[in-house]
């Protein structure tokens, strides 16, 4: 691997720390824990009742720990729980008042973070960072896609 290719990989893996980091900056969402915020966020982003199957799927987690996940956050009132009409075996999330504010609290204190960071970069970079990221961004998507095919 050239040293550039070191260099570039260094840089990455920091930047995920940072990424991580700033998700931590998120205080309120993460004192109901990091898998909790983040079921939060997708039913609040998808608005509508989710299988929770589907939730198992989107967080990669097992059926059991969905159902741990969903227990803590129907315990906090972030979240309730229903049956499907037609199966018994099949439970649907319903995102609360209380959830969706948390979440959107949550979604607006990671805006304020990257506006701020973004006025830190100098005026004549912008574009430039943006055109990498973007590439980045774009390939990593590629990537996942791919693997999800091949599952």
């Amino acid at each position: 691997m050239s040293s550039s290719a070191k260099s570039f990989l260094n840089l990455i893996t920091r930047l995920q720390v940072v990424l991580t980091e700033i998700d931590y900056v998120q205080k309120e969402c993460l004192q109901a824990g990091k898998m909790e915020c983040q079921l939060l966020n997708h039913l609040n982003k998808v608005d509508e009742p989710v299988n929770m199957n589907e939730l198992a799927k989107v967080l990669n987690v097992s059926h059991s720990r969905i159902t741990r996940i969903m227990d803590n956050l129907v315990g906090k009132k972030l979240v309730s729980r229903r049956p499907s009409e037609k199966d018994r075996r099949c439970w649907y999330a319903i995102i609360t008042d209380k959830g969706k504010k948390l979440a959107e609290n949550s979604q607006q204190t990671m805006i304020e973070q990257q506006k701020k960071i973004i006025a830190k970069l100098p005026d004549k970079e912008i574009d430039n960072v943006y055109k990498a990221l973007k590439i980045y961004v774009e390939k990593y998507e590629e990537l996942l896609k791919e693997s999800l095919a091949e599952m």
